[in-house]
């Protein structure tokens, strides 16, 4: 159902007309307070991988708030980060528009950390990649402090991955003094056919004794499996994390993480699983954090990060174990110097019977191999921040990654950041990203059968569902090739933003250019081939034979209406997002998505939230172009504290019955649904 009504047309207009303040106003607000109120301003490390202000990072930077975690429930946290410029993604709770993007990249070029360190990758453990959610929800939202999104390669300073930006999820620290809270919300659909979702978690920290001190979190997430078709699968997640730390002295500190969840999903009637039956994550993560003096500091870290598929007798699972060591300084030699070095070593196994080793590998003259692949890489970096004025500050980073089986990779980058004034702010710089082929694109004997639908790309070079092989089977196979080299970017962006009083306004302009992008081609492609039909299959190959190019405008303004009523819209138009060498469109987005949010604390007590999220006209089919329609969808939620030990909260998400099944969509973003919900401290 599409909702149309006079009131609903004032509010896009008024929608509209802030996006076009925010577009018109060429203005990058990176604070949440002005200039000279700098204790009110918000402190990010993700940027550099050190604390500093906002609105002095070298990047495009976002913050999602604590206030904002607990404002209603969050089933993703992708639902979370689908309201922030430059991301989309993150509109459903299942399928390809449950993952989420930066600036119109596809969701395996964004990096997701967790405290700084990465948190590995599922999706190898999937019969194919793209058919698991991201691993994003592997934390419960009571242990969540913040999160940071950086938007544009982060390569210089995280290596691959990092291409189209950074998600760090920073959590709580231990409390001096024990406490903690526990959260239930309930959520119901206004609608017989979609399932109840229930939440419920803890977190608990303290010191054990003087130098010791815990916190331990648990949550449990149950959404029902909706009964019709083309509706939402149900899913349960279950997660439990421990931490240590011992601060051995006042300038060295120990700690020890163990985590481990559970991601269950199922169907009902109509609706079919989507992902795994069962997802186990285990992890274990030892750091120690030191200072040496007034103006250096280390942190080194040893993380590992296993995933299992525990609901097949096949048990596929990947381990990623990596050590990250960096030291920061600060000193003056002709100019005021922060410098940041370090390394990573890092090891990747992954073991998928269902896709590697399954087939014989005819077009590369080999054998079956192994269904276990891995692979080692190191890295080098250094990034100095010179400020060479007390209003400008420049950014030079350089990493070296060797990645095992390919050739060394160079990620350079400059960014400068200047204050012509102190509401003013000036920023842009030039970035390279590179991301090395995983474990799959680079084995020969990873080959991944499609019946078809995967298979369409070959229609022009004679391939149709009726191409049948020796079994009697139609489709075609997708295989690695261990001839890649990683795909490199090079990305420019210039923003400009005010913020004073409560006032801010932004503008950013962003491109990235794409070399060595890895598709499938033919295997007729190959040399020495004359046919894509090898042993009654057609094949295809990876090849880097791609160039691509996104570009687009980020905006955003805040408000003050009142000292109690403030308004925030952010926009986020893309201009393209195209492969250069065939002219296909690179990534299904829409040319443009808009957040609005009206905030107003009606009593000390009592708070009062609407908003509204804008997801414009998106290509569904490139075969033969569809489109699916636009449409925007409202929450209004209500907080009220009880006293400073218990919070209570209401509400209803899509308060307008937006279906954008009905709308075209290949998607579920749900029915209305309302939703009640407390938070206990202690």
């Amino acid at each position: 159902m599409h909702v149309s009504s006079p009131t609903l047309a004032h509010s896009l207009a008024a929608l509209t007309a802030a996006i076009a303040l925010a577009l018109s106003s060429q203005a990058h607000a990176n604070g949440e307070a002005a200039a000279d109120t700098r204790d009110l301003d918000t402190v990010v490390v993700t940027a550099t991988g050190a604390q500093q202000w906002i609105r002095d990072a070298p990047a495009s930077i976002s913050v999602i708030t604590r206030q904002e975690i607990e404002r209603k429930p969050v089933s993703s946290i992708g639902q979370l980060l689908s309201t922030v410029p430059g991301v989309t993604g993150g509109y459903a709770l299942s399928g390809a528009q449950s993952k989420i993007r930066l600036r119109g990249l596809p969701e395996q070029y964004t990096l997701i950390l967790i405290d700084g360190r990465r948190q590995g990758n599922s999706a190898g453990v999937n019969y194919r990649d793209d058919l698991g959610p991201q691993d994003l929800n592997w934390l419960s939202p009571d242990m969540i402090e913040r999160i940071e999104v950086v938007r544009g390669p982060m390569s210089s300073l995280y290596g691959s991955d990092a291409m189209g930006g950074v998600i760090n999820i920073i959590t709580r620290k231990i409390g001096t003094e024990w406490g903690g809270s526990v959260t239930y919300n309930y959520s119901k659909p206004d609608a017989k056919s979609r399932g109840n979702t229930t939440q419920m978690g803890g977190l608990f920290s303290g010191p054990l004794t003087d130098n010791l001190g815990l916190r331990v979190g648990a949550n449990v997430t149950d959404r029902e499996s909706d009964r019709g078709r083309s509706q939402t699968p149900g899913n349960k997640a279950e997660n439990a994390n421990a931490l240590l730390n011992w601060a051995i002295n006042g300038d060295h500190m120990l700690g020890f993480e163990a985590s481990h969840g559970v991601q269950r999903n199922s169907g009902a009637g109509n609706v079919n699983a989507w992902g795994l039956s069962k997802l186990v994550h285990t992890g274990y993560v030892v750091t120690h954090d030191g200072r040496y003096g007034d103006t250096s500091t280390s942190k080194t870290t040893l993380t590992q990060n296993d995933y299992e598929d525990k609901g097949s007798a096949v048990g596929n699972h990947s381990k990623e174990t990596v050590f990250d060591t960096a030291f920061a300084t600060g000193f003056h030699w002709g100019f005021e110097h922060s410098l940041n070095v370090g390394g990573q070593w890092k090891r990747e196994e992954l073991q998928n019977t269902d896709t590697i080793g399954t087939v014989p590998v005819t077009w590369s003259g080999t054998g079956r191999i192994s269904p276990t692949n891995e692979a080692d890489s190191w890295a080098l970096f250094a990034e100095d921040h010179i400020t060479l004025h007390e209003r400008f500050t420049l950014t030079l980073g350089l990493r070296w990654d060797n990645t095992e089986n390919y050739d060394g990779n160079l990620s350079p980058r400059i960014y400068g950041v200047w204050h012509p004034s102190d509401a003013w702010t000036v920023r842009g710089g030039v970035s390279q990203g590179f991301r090395a082929p995983n474990l799959k694109q680079g084995s020969a004997g990873a080959a991944t059968q499609s019946g078809g639908n995967g298979c369409r790309s070959l229609t022009v070079e004679g391939w149709t569902n009726r191409s049948v092989s020796a079994d009697g089977t139609t489709g075609c196979y997708m295989t690695g090739n261990p001839n890649l080299e990683p795909e490199t970017s090079t990305n420019y962006e210039l923003g400009v933003g005010f913020d004073r009083s409560g006032w801010s306004a932004s503008a950013t302009y962003f491109l990235t250019d794409f070399d060595d992008k890895i598709e499938q081609v033919p295997l007729r492609d190959i040399a020495g081939f004359d046919s894509s039909f090898v042993n009654g299959f057609w094949w295809t190959v990876a090849q880097n034979i791609q160039e691509a190019r996104t570009r687009g405008v980020e905006a955003s303004v805040t408000i003050p209406l009142h000292e109690r009523l403030s308004w925030t819209t952010n926009a986020t138009r893309m201009l393209e997002s195209k492969n250069r060498t065939t002219g296909a469109n690179l990534l299904v987005v829409p040319k443009l998505t808009a957040n609005t949010s009206l905030d107003w604390q009606v009593t000390d007590a009592w708070s009062l939230n609407l908003s509204a999220q804008h997801v414009g006209e998106q290509l569904v089919s490139s075969t033969s172009p569809t489109f699916a329609k636009a449409y925007t969808t409202w929450d209004l939620v209500t907080g009220f504290d009880v006293n400073e030990h218990l919070t209570l909260r209401a509400g209803v998400l899509n308060a307008g019955d937006v279906s954008t099944i009905d709308d075209g969509n290949s998607y579920d973003t749900g029915s209305r649904t309302f939703f009640v919900g407390a938070t206990a401290r202690f």
